[in-house]
């Protein structure tokens, strides 16, 4: 056990140098558009000339599997006092699950948030620059559970959403080459996914981190990546990919890890709603039950071969 931990630790130690947050102004804590003079990151110039390697989710139609998964992800942002004496917004990315709950990096919304944050929100249905129908709940900034090293917290929704239908969290096991999908919030910008060239690195080590080629940025952190069936099956926590070095990749927390770290998560995954929404599918043909919400439909997901395979490069 000693040694086990002393590997994970080890594993982890670079977490805090390479966690993706984004940093603004104070003064921005609030607002719906933010404004980074900045771009960091290996992804940054790539993303910039191919124009669409982050996928918009605002493209996708309304009854789209992937549209709906991401309703229950957010832009946290986080209004915290700074090493100067000032105060900075830093924006991750997180997950609203069952109950109220919401799922982050610590690195975030560490345990000692109380010292250093000021206020934390989480911005919904944020699709487009300019959007006037986006949702903003209050966080707690005293996390209810985490762990350092496996770089989770879970915090409490102030405000309860009533028309976001959560995110079940699920003990699925990913294995090395397999298609993966990330929904997030880089630089803060409008909400987005990576799907072009996102898998599970081939090389991984045994433990709880998972190891991915996944395109994010600063303000990914937080986020939740997705298996070729849509189950979310890990917690993006910081960066490490180089553009010229096709062995580098990104870490995260595979959430079987952080399920059998954590009684509360487990709790919240067995108090997970087993019913469709309120809301009768508008057409039976497309809009899928809550118990297949995570399946898309042939030919539209992520299974092997076709587009998964484009997508990788392949």
């Amino acid at each position: 056990m000693i040694r086990f931990v002393l590997t994970l630790a080890l594993s982890l130690a670079a977490v805090s140098a390479q966690a993706q947050v984004a940093t603004f102004s104070a003064d921005d804590y609030g607002k719906t558009d933010l404004v980074f003079l900045e771009s960091t990151g290996n992804a940054s110039a790539y993303i910039a000339a191919q124009d669409g390697a982050f996928e918009p989710i605002r493209e996708l139609p309304a009854d789209d599997p992937i549209r709906r998964l991401a309703q229950a992800i957010g832009r946290v942002d986080l209004l915290e006092q700074n090493d100067r004496g000032g105060r900075d917004l830093v924006t991750c990315t997180g997950a609203i699950l069952p109950g109220g709950w919401v799922l982050t990096n610590h690195h975030c919304i560490p345990e000692d948030g109380p010292h250093r944050l000021l206020a934390a929100s989480i911005l919904t249905g944020y699709l487009l620059q300019g959007a006037k129908d986006t949702q903003r709940y209050t966080l707690s900034i005293d996390p209810a559970d985490w762990h350092s090293v496996l770089d989770f917290s879970l915090v409490r929704m102030i405000d309860l959403p009533q028309d976001i239908l959560p995110l079940l969290i699920e003990d699925v096991t990913v294995d090395p080459g397999d298609p993966l999908m990330v929904i997030h919030h880089p630089l803060g910008r409008p909400q987005v996914m990576t799907r072009f060239r996102c898998f599970a690195l081939r090389e991984q080590d045994s433990g709880p981190i998972l190891r991915h080629r996944c395109d994010t940025q600063p303000g990914s952190s937080g986020s939740i990546l997705f298996d070729r069936e849509l189950h979310p099956v890990a917690l993006h926590h910081s960066g490490g990919m180089t553009a010229n070095d096709d062995h580098s990749f990104n870490k995260s927390t595979r959430l079987s890890a952080i399920l059998a770290q954590s009684d509360l998560l487990r709790e919240i995954t067995g108090a997970a709603p087993s019913a469709p929404p309120a809301t009768p599918p508008a057409d039976p043909a497309t809009d899928l039950p809550l118990e297949s919400r995570h399946a898309p439909p042939p030919g539209t997901g992520l299974g092997s071969g076709g587009v998964t395979d484009l997508l990788r490069g392949n």
